[in-house]
């Protein structure tokens, strides 16, 4: 026991100096006047349905007739519930084959012609899967988007790639960013990548917003040791017909771009939910990639007594200032827009370990005006619509069911 105690240790100590930054202050500041606030209640939570076959959740559609669905984290990876609860189907299995699903991603936000369409990250297509006995693919191998170019600016350990319907379009990231420019720049990379908008009906692709040209450098002054990397997101979002949004970490604003791609007025955001952070909190963020390179396996779990010990070893290393941590990570970790242009940011929660959204979301409206919104405990949001926020309510027993919650009018 000593021996591996000595050996998780050592390599813990190892994976800690690489992320030893040199970095410059975040010069922004938490502002003490606090935003207008909603919260809602647990008793408000309305339960569409469950299955037995559900586990974790990770992404959901809202189709246009009050129909959802939800893509599963094992098999059968897709399952729909009527406006009355009722199933509509359950279906999807790994695989390599034309009806199998090798690497599902993430539903199309705003569908495609009123089904649920999936991005299937090796068939390099988008799939509709709202028609279990129905299937059909598109496509999205060309010489602008060759296969394996679909790439995002999210978290290091999901897969998931955000993709959204833009008018009669379907935007994509694209990025040829690869890992034999090492980790870092692969990193930047993704957060620099293109959005390209995609014609279903013509296969025609178009560079919508080039990233890299128009977001200023996020790097600024970090001086890198070998294989240290941000865990900073790119998030993005449709947020209408005709009209793109992207965090811009450098200037703390939701910049904004129609669908010729030229910029529109941007929308300044609150001071950010944080400057500094404790070497706990530094550890408890990054816990995850430290125990896959534990493991060496990503789904791998350790006891809960080797946690609590790793975890307090990793605390015990971190080196750095407050605000020199607090630059390694992401501010918010999720975006999403309703059909109507609101806007919705999900701030990192500190205090939750690992790279976990906060229960408080920041709802900003059209014209900047922004407010609080904290959900219930127990409760993962996924979609926005203009009366109702869905996503995944767990009971006290950790199973989930779709769920919904009413907004408050305006």
């Amino acid at each position: 026991m000593r021996t591996a105690e000595r050996s998780t240790s050592s390599r813990v100590a190892a994976l800690l100096s690489v992320m030893a930054f040199v970095a410059c202050a975040d010069s922004a500041s938490v502002d003490d006047d606090p935003l207008p606030s909603i919260e809602l209640a647990a008793a408000a939570i309305e339960v569409l349905g469950t299955s037995e076959s559900l586990a974790v959740v990770r992404d959901l559609e809202v189709l246009p007739d009050g129909s959802v669905w939800v893509l599963n984290s094992q098999e059968p990876y897709f399952m729909g519930f009527g406006t009355d609860g009722a199933s509509l189907g359950a279906h999807g299995s790994p695989g390599g084959g034309p009806d199998e699903f090798p690497m599902p991603s993430a539903f199309v936000a705003g569908g495609w012609e009123g089904e649920a369409w999936v991005l299937d990250l090796l068939h390099h297509a988008l799939i509709r899967i709202s028609r279990p006995d129905d299937s059909e693919q598109f496509s999205l191998a060309s010489t602008s988007v060759p296969r394996g170019s679909v790439r995002s600016g999210m978290s290091m350990l999901d897969s998931s790639v955000r993709t959204a319907r833009l008018g009669r379009e379907i935007v994509v990231p694209h990025s040829t960013a690869t890992m034999q420019v090492g980790v870092l720049q692969f990193r930047f990379g993704l957060l620099g990548a293109d959005l390209i908008a995609v014609d279903p009906e013509t296969g025609g692709t178009r560079t919508l917003v080039a990233l890299g040209d128009v977001l200023e450098d996020p790097s600024g002054d970090f001086s890198a040791s070998e294989g240290g990397f941000p865990l900073w997101y790119r998030l993005w979002a449709s947020c209408g017909e005709s009209l793109v949004r992207v965090y811009d970490r450098v200037t703390n604003q939701l910049r904004g771009f129609d669908g010729a791609g030229t910029e529109v007025n941007p929308i300044d955001l609150p001071p950010v939910p944080f400057t500094e952070v404790s070497p706990r909190q530094f550890a408890g963020a990054v816990f995850a990639l430290r125990q896959a390179e534990v493991t060496g396996d990503v789904a791998a779990r350790l006891t809960r007594e080797d946690s609590v010990r790793l975890l307090n070893q990793m605390a015990d290393m971190v080196q750095g200032a407050p605000r020199e941590l607090a630059s390694y990570l992401p501010r918010y970790v999720d975006f999403r827009c309703d059909e109507h242009g609101t806007m919705w940011l999900q701030p990192l929660d500190l205090d939750a370990g690992g790279l976990s959204g906060s229960p408080r979301w920041l709802r900003i409206e059209a014209d900047g005006a922004a407010r609080d919104v904290r959900l219930p405990e127990r409760f993962d949001a996924l979609r926005f619509t203009a009366s109702r926020i869905w996503g995944v309510s767990r009971d006290e027993f950790d199973r989930p069911s779709v769920a919904s919650i009413p907004l408050p009018p305006r």
